[in-house]
């Protein structure tokens, strides 16, 4: 498993979209890497003790098995930044007003935008992580992590000027920063799917010959 794919994020973004089995097949990845650290902390250990506990209610199908537990990181963030989803909005509800980010989102954070865009007009550091039910734009570099279209939006689109990311998708597909083509790293891009799933990243700006970088086809969630 790609050990960018590989984080509690991710494992709640698949729980809540029923998808259990992935969910505690990353949790595992998690507690599996994390116990072969020779330099364990205590807050390592606590949090390998909640990745377990995460997987027990997982497997038991609890109430809470397909709830958003956003990592501890996330939790520590201020409130106007934290959108916490309770139910999934009904199907042909359109989207919110988008949820705008004037401040840098720093490593260890998470925003999450429910049933809406996400536009962040500051920088995404590196360890930064995004989420949106719908499109997200990031008006500055783009370090961390995006995912848009978190409940199934497949034609939502991350939109970006300056591409620099360790991770970037839509749905289930998604390309890492090994995947994107050399003319379009640190470049204005926007990353889609493609009508047979596969996420794709071709240049923003218009008038540029597209250059597309599509990800292994390995490399999705399915």
């Amino acid at each position: 498993m790609d050990p960018l794919f590989a984080t509690e994020t991710m494992a709640e973004l698949s729980a809540r979209q029923g998808r259990f089995a992935d969910a505690i097949a990353i949790y595992r990845h998690l507690v599996r890497a994390s116990e072969a650290t020779s330099n364990q902390t205590p807050d390592d250990a606590a949090r390998v003790d909640k990745w377990k506990a995460r997987i027990a209610e997982l497997e038991a199908g609890g109430a809470g098995a397909a709830a958003l537990a956003p990592p501890a990181a996330a939790a520590q963030q201020p409130p106007a930044h934290r959108e916490v989803a309770q139910t999934p909005p009904p199907v042909n509800e359109p989207l919110r007003a988008s949820l705008v980010i004037h401040e840098p989102v720093r490593s260890g954070q998470l925003i999450y935008a429910e049933g809406r865009d996400l536009i962040v007009v500051a920088p995404v550091h590196s360890g930064a992580q995004l989420l949106a039910d719908g499109n997200i734009h990031v008006y500055g570099p783009l370090k961390g992590r995006a995912v848009a279209g978190t409940r199934g939006a497949r034609d939502s689109q991350v939109f970006c000027l300056t591409l620099e990311a360790e991770l970037v998708g839509v749905d289930t597909g998604y390309v890492t920063s090994d995947d994107i083509a050399p003319g379009l790293w640190g470049g204005p891009a926007r990353v889609v799917l493609t009508p047979a799933g596969i996420c794709t990243v071709v240049p923003l700006a218009m008038g540029k010959r597209a250059v597309p970088t599509v990800a292994n086809p390995a490399r999705r969630i399915l």
